[in-house]
């Protein structure tokens, strides 16, 4: 059966599954309550072990139906600040466990989008698929004229299973947004936009085209980044047609070591690329995870997969510098200051944002390298933070943070990941210092951050 043409019962069945899903989370959550309460004490394992698989449950779905199942746990993965470490682990899985659909359908969905078929279209047409993700797969083919080209395929029928798990989504978030601090319609919206926007190819070309023409302001990066070259002639709302870039992944060491590469100046470039998308430009890739940044035979940077991507406004990337610029003084009453002066608490809220910025900046939880972040007690953090997060009666979401916040956590993990030691500070805090101080060049047109 084509999987475009799956009957009403079929998404039915999707619903149910999910429904189900989320009536296990409510319980699992009931019972931590309950236990923090103190009225029915658990195991601190023993509930680490049951978050833990239903975390493998929701993996095993979501690579069963895919769609915005997947895209939904990559961003709870990256959660580890109120996630187990092994739940979020667990749910990190769903970055390389989704299998290939049919290439027949495949091959259809590219004809009735262009309007020709792939012997027409292509010279070349390889039916293995280079990779398979969450809403489409990508397959290499090759032009008339030799180039070799990347062609990106939304699954057929993808847009129904993906209204399905939004609809799931919104039920969930509705049901706990009754007991967390921040407005969880405003996080469903963001994540709804996010994936539909994702089902758009045509909006996805004109991101990349955007981005590789914003990096140009900096001389130094656009040299050593490259971005794929769009060929809108094989493109359409469901096909996206791109320069094929060679390359091993960014953190394939080993092969990378053979062609004399240094990783931690790749991630040093990496890193400055996404820094002047986030804080110069306001406009950037969401998804900086190692399967996305390919590193060419000449050494450059290839940065693919501009499906997630955002725009924040003005006064957003205002409140973030300057939220930025307190941690990295450790100013509690900045801190707290940039967050009415955006309007995301009232001020009566402003003693216990003070509160929670005190305990961020504290010796024991400041800055730390990953090796330090481990021989922590996060139980005890974790416990001292929940009790502040209580005491804010009032917290906003503006619009952009959410994807903002994913960008910006797989960036520092990406960096850490390739340059083990690195304290994040020491990356973000000279972009910032320098981006809110107009004409005044930041480290990446200086030309000497990565020496």
């Amino acid at each position: 059966m084509n999987r475009a043409a799956a009957s009403p019962l079929v998404h039915a069945h999707r619903f149910a599954v999910l429904l189900g899903l989320i009536a296990r989370a409510a319980a699992i959550y009931a019972r931590m309550v309950v236990d923090a309460r103190g009225h029915w004490r658990t195991d601190p394992d023993r509930m680490v072990e049951i978050q833990r698989r239903f975390a493998a449950r929701f993996t095993a779905t979501a690579v069963r139906f895919k769609g915005g199942l997947i895209k939904i746990g990559q961003v709870a993965s990256l959660r580890v600040d109120l996630l187990p470490t092994e739940v979020s682990d667990e749910l990190a899985r769903l970055q390389d466990r989704v299998d290939p659909h049919p290439v027949d359908e495949i091959e259809t969905q590219i004809a009735e989008t262009l309007g020709s078929g792939v012997d027409a279209l292509f010279t070349e047409f390889d039916r293995v698929p280079l990779a398979a993700a969450s809403l489409g797969q990508v397959h290499k083919a090759r032009l008339e004229s030799g180039e070799a080209v990347a062609v990106k395929v939304l699954y057929p029928g993808v847009e129904r299973s993906v209204a399905v798990d939004l609809a799931a989504l919104r039920i969930a978030l509705w049901l706990f947004d009754f007991v967390t601090v921040a407005d969880l319609d405003r996080v469903f919206r963001e994540i709804q936009d996010s994936i539909l926007g994702e089902m758009d190819y045509e909006q996805e070309g004109r991101a990349a085209e955007e981005v590789a023409e914003n990096l140009k302001r900096d001389v130094l990066v656009a040299e050593r980044i490259r971005i794929p070259r769009i060929h809108w002639e094989r493109t359409g709302r469901r096909v996206l047609t791109m320069e094929f870039i060679p390359g091993e992944k960014i953190n394939e060491r080993e092969a990378l070591a053979a062609r004399g590469v240094d990783v931690a100046e790749l991630a040093t470039w990496a890193t400055r690329a996404f820094l002047h998308m986030i804080f110069r430009d306001g406009f950037f890739h969401c998804d900086p995870h190692p399967g996305n940044l390919l590193v060419d035979p000449e050494g450059r940077i290839g940065i693919i997969d501009f499906g997630m991507h955002k725009r924040v406004s003005s006064e957003v990337m205002t409140m973030l510098r300057e939220n930025i610029v307190a941690t990295t003084t450790r100013d509690p009453e900045r801190y707290a200051r940039s967050f009415l002066e955006a309007d995301m608490i009232d001020v009566a809220d402003l003693p216990a944002v003070e509160e929670i910025a005190r305990l961020q900046f504290s010796d024991a939880y400041w800055n730390l390298t990953p090796k330090e972040v481990g021989q922590i007690d996060m139980g005890e953090y974790l416990g001292q933070m929940r009790e502040h997060l209580a005491k804010v009666s009032s917290f906003r979401l503006p619009e952009g943070l959410v994807m903002w916040s994913r960008a910006l956590t797989l960036l520092l993990g990406l960096a850490t990941e390739l340059a083990p030691g690195i304290r994040p500070l020491e990356i973000v805090g000279p972009y910032v210092f320098a981006f809110l101080h107009e004409g005044v060049p930041g480290p990446e047109t200086r030309g000497d951050a990565a020496r």
